[in-house]
């Protein structure tokens, strides 16, 4: 079985655009606001008084949001990481010929 450089190199490229769709995403600041925000009000005794389904609701929606902020920042860097390395394999290939 031969290796096919072509289809290697091909498939970096296209896959390094998809690493810089991830990297351009940025923070997600209004993410990460809104977290924020439920905190501030997840704290404060309002909540139970505008109804007693509010305290455990913004608390679930808090932590998954927060789970989603933190797999997506695990995911940039790993774009970020994977991004260098792709580069040097595009690079590495195109010497071979």
């Amino acid at each position: 079985m031969a290796v096919d450089v072509k289809k290697i190199q091909s498939l970096s490229e296209q896959s390094l655009a998809d690493l810089k769709t991830i990297e351009k995403l940025g923070e997600l600041e209004h993410l990460a606001q809104l977290n924020d925000e439920l905190k501030k009000a997840q704290d404060g005794d309002e909540l139970a008084n505008i109804s007693p389904m509010f305290p455990p609701y913004f608390a679930e929606l808090r932590k998954n949001v927060g789970f989603l902020l933190g797999n997506y920042k695990s995911i940039r860097t790993h774009a970020i990481n994977r991004t260098k390395e792709l580069n040097q394999l595009v690079d590495q290939l195109s010497r071979v010929k």
